[in-house]
């Protein structure tokens, strides 16, 4: 199962963010002519995320599912 997820993991370029080497980057930022394209970022990191998310999800069986769905940061599963 392991490599399937990380295939299709790798095929959606979301590799990066499944083992939490793709940072997430702040909502706002303190220099307002900046802050459009850091919240843009931040809405693509966390969008990301949960695509990742539930990539992992829909290949677990119950039991381990119930263990992992309180989890708001896919690099925690």
């Amino acid at each position: 199962m392991k490599y399937r997820v990380l295939t299709v993991l790798h095929l959606r370029d979301l590799t990066g963010i499944a083992e939490g080497t793709e940072q997430c980057l702040l909502e706002i930022t303190l220099d307002p002519k900046d802050q459009s394209t850091t919240t843009a970022a931040y809405e693509k990191w966390q969008t990301h995320n949960y695509q990742a998310k539930a990539e992992i999800t829909m290949n677990l069986s119950q039991e381990l599912l119930s263990a992992v769905i309180l989890y708001t940061l896919v690099s925690e599963v």
